[in-house]
């Protein structure tokens, strides 16, 4: 071989050298952009905000982001994932069974959407994390599963955030109803004022119309203070009453005679002629009632019935005390 030939030979070596070290650069920056693209997905998979891994066939934790070991701890084998925790529903008590597990349903073809569960500490069962999970199964290019995706959202803080706000509701409402309950207690006492104007002498002025249940809250109150305070004269000022109809003086009859069942008279003041004319009409009897114009007649009239055994009261004590010196 001449040298002719060697030079050409060298030659071409040379351009295969050549050749294949530019091949090797390319090949070495690929691998260098593969490196960094693989970082970079690897940063963001562990950056991204809720938990995120990837489970094969066998049932192996192939590959999982930051936040899937902080919601769930280092685990392998998805079977006995998490070792330190019972698995509950929803409802924070009852054990979830084997075949709700999402990895299991997925696996087998079944992709779980947004389920609920309540992972509770063995270590404490006070301690507890709500978690939502949702799986995907993974496919090849022939239609086989080749493992799922799992996605888990720590909602303990949400949970702990509605709790709280259902607290605050339920807390509210219950201020509501105190509060309502207290304005109704204080518009039945305003609509029911009962006056004790003298000694033993009530007065109980009806404003607007009497239904069944002010009906009722009106004996009932009046009745009470009869029994309570032993008064003899109850004075109902009608002044305030505009219109009658049939239930109202039914209202009002029942109340007269339940007064003096308990042993108090009953007198009637202020009656309009309005009311007087639907009285009429409703044949209302008026023989047994005391009726007199306005409230200052009606304690006149009282104070002339309490006057009477006053005074003989009076009379009796002065005249036992005189009884001992006749004696002698």
């Amino acid at each position: 071989m001449n040298i002719d030939e060697l030079s050409e030979r060298a030659a071409a070596l040379e351009a295969q050298v050549a050749a294949l070290t530019k091949k090797l650069d390319e090949r070495e920056q690929d691998y260098r952009e593969a490196i960094q693209e693989r970082d970079l997905l690897r940063a963001a998979f562990d950056a991204m905000p809720v938990g995120v891994g990837i489970i094969g066939v066998d049932d192996k934790l192939l590959i999982a982001n930051a936040a899937m070991y902080a919601v769930l701890g280092n685990f392998a084998n998805c079977s006995d994932s998490l070792p330190s925790y019972v698995t509950l529903l929803p409802d924070g008590v009852t054990k979830a069974l084997p075949e709700r597990d999402p990895i299991r349903r997925a696996l087998h073809g079944e992709p779980v959407e947004e389920m609920e569960s309540v992972l509770q500490s063995t270590d404490s069962y006070e301690q507890m994390k709500w978690i939502v999970q949702s799986t995907q199964p993974i496919h090849d290019a022939m239609g086989n599963i080749q493992g799922c995706v799992l996605i888990t959202r720590d909602i303990t803080e949400h949970k702990e955030l509605v709790r709280e706000l259902d607290a605050v509701v339920v807390a509210t409402v219950e201020e509501k109803r105190q509060l309502i309950e207290k304005l109704e207690a204080g518009v039945r006492e305003l609509s029911t004022p009962i006056i004790e104007v003298w000694d033993d002498v009530l007065a109980l002025p009806v404003i607007g119309s009497v239904d069944e249940r002010r009906g009722a809250e009106m004996m009932s109150r009046v009745l009470d203070e009869v029994v309570r305070r032993g008064v003899r004269c109850v004075i109902i000022d009608w002044t305030g009453v505009e219109r009658m109809d049939g239930q109202s003086a039914q209202h009002l009859l029942d109340l007269v005679r339940s007064v003096e069942l308990v042993g108090a008279e009953c007198i009637l003041t202020g009656i309009r002629p309005a009311v007087a004319t639907a009285l009429l009409n409703l044949d209302v009897r008026f023989e047994h009632l005391r009726l007199l114009r306005n409230v200052k007649f009606g304690l006149r009239y009282c104070l002339g019935r309490l006057q009477p055994a006053a005074t003989k009261s009076k009379n009796q004590t002065k005249s036992g005390r005189s009884s001992p010196s006749s004696t002698h």
